[in-house]
Formats: C-alpha cells, structure tokens, sequence
C-alpha cells in the first residue's frame, strides 16, 4: 500500500475517533468542520484544516488555541513559514520531536503533508 493511500486511511480513522469522542461528551462539544486557511503569493498550494484529524491526537483545544491561535477564526496571526520555524502556530508542535497520540509529530519541512497543489 503506498504511504499516500495509508495517510488516507489514517486521516479517515483519526475523523472518525473524533466524531465517537464527540459523541460521547455530548451535544456541548462539536467538531469544527474543515476550512482552507489564508494562502500567501508564496505558499506551495492551499491548506485545509481539520480539526476532526487533530483533535484525536491533540485532546484538548486549548492546547493549540492557547498557545497562538484564537477561537475565532480569523483574528489569529498569519501562518507563515517563519512564524512555523521560530515554534510558533503550527512550529509549536510540527518540528520532527512532539509526540501526541502514540506517534512523533511530523515537521513542517515536510510540505506537501499540508500544503495540497
């Protein structure tokens, strides 16, 4: 099976945990759905976000949404590549060492993980 089709898989699987933990905390708590984030003239192609994928791993909102980003959409600071490798935004936990749900996060020099043509 390529990698391709197994991060598929995966992503699928980890949507999944989160609607079931959704479930079981009940109607207070909803997953966010997905949504393209800002692109720069530079960037390498659109991001779209998923908290769905996240939050299996992750657990907990405030740790990102704590840590940089706000809740509402929009009044977070740009997501740059500079700002990722100072450890900031999506650095703070993409930098190759993190470990979150069992595995070790992967960095953002691995671009196309996100960064979709």
């Amino acid at each position: 099976m390529t990698e391709r089709r197994h991060s598929r898989r995966r992503g699928w699987a980890l949507t999944l945990a989160a609607a079931v933990l959704f479930s079981e905390l009940g109607a207070q708590a909803q997953v966010p759905p997905d949504f393209t984030m800002p692109q720069a003239d530079t960037s390498p192609g659109p991001v779209v976000f998923s908290h769905g994928r996240h939050l299996p791993r992750v657990e907990k909102c405030s740790r990102c949404h704590m840590r940089g980003f706000k809740l509402q959409r929009g009044a977070s600071p740009p997501v740059t590549l500079a700002a990722k490798q100072e450890g900031k935004l999506c650095g703070a936990c993409h930098d190759g060492r993190t470990r979150m749900g069992g595995a070790t996060v992967f960095p953002v020099d691995e671009c196309d993980r996100c960064h979709k043509p």
